[in-house]
């Protein structure tokens, strides 16, 4: 198996798409209710962006003091839930907003492994909107890993953080190269995540 370069980031750096919020906050709203949305961004410090929701890029430590709190008072099964409900719902959103009509149709219409290779090098092309100051090398294969070296203030919340990254590669691999394709995440080295991708 042969590595792909790993990604390179653009400015600005230590800063992750706002859909790492949004649509946390989405799934809590539908599945826990607003009062328990409200304690939860509360909790993290971020209360201001349920009225005002982020436009931009947020701070690393906003996304893990976010998933922080989370994790404290929802416990780690319902956490991990939610934050598989929100990667895939940001997967929703850029096949909807962010992927151009042409793609969505042809890369299921052609070999699987050619359009693997085609959305794995669009996810390390955009990497800097979702890895922070991480960053991720792709390898090969059956299945395809993509290691995410995360960003420091990301690795106390590395089961959560990798669980939304997993859930949106996932919905990402259906709808674009096999509606089998299946994603799975686990620890390698100190402050990675693999996501192993196989179709």
């Amino acid at each position: 198996m042969s590595a792909l370069a790993a990604a390179t980031h653009d400015p600005p750096q230590g800063r992750i798409g706002p859909n790492a919020v949004l649509q946390l906050s989405a799934v809590l709203l539908e599945l826990d209710g607003e009062l328990t949305r409200h304690r939860i961004f509360r909790r993290a410090g971020l209360a201001h962006h349920l009225g005002n929701p982020p436009e931009g890029m947020v701070e690393e430590e906003s996304v893990a003091a976010l998933y922080t709190a989370l994790d404290a008072e929802l416990g780690e099964d319902a956490a991990l839930s939610r934050i598989g409900a929100a990667g895939l719902g940001t997967a929703i959103y850029l096949l909807e907003h962010r992927i151009p009509a042409v793609l969505r149709l042809a890369l299921p219409e052609i070999p699987q492994g050619f359009a693997a290779a085609l959305l794995t090098r669009a996810i390390q092309r955009h990497g800097w909107t979702f890895l922070g100051s991480g960053s991720l090398t792709v390898t090969r294969g059956r299945p395809l890993t993509l290691r995410i070296a995360l960003a420091p203030a990301l690795v106390p919340v590395a089961p959560l953080i990798g669980e939304f990254y997993r859930a949106c590669f996932e919905g990402l691999f259906q709808a674009l190269v096999s509606p089998r394709a299946r994603a799975r995440h686990r620890p390698t080295q100190p402050g990675c995540r693999d996501i192993e991708l196989s179709w």
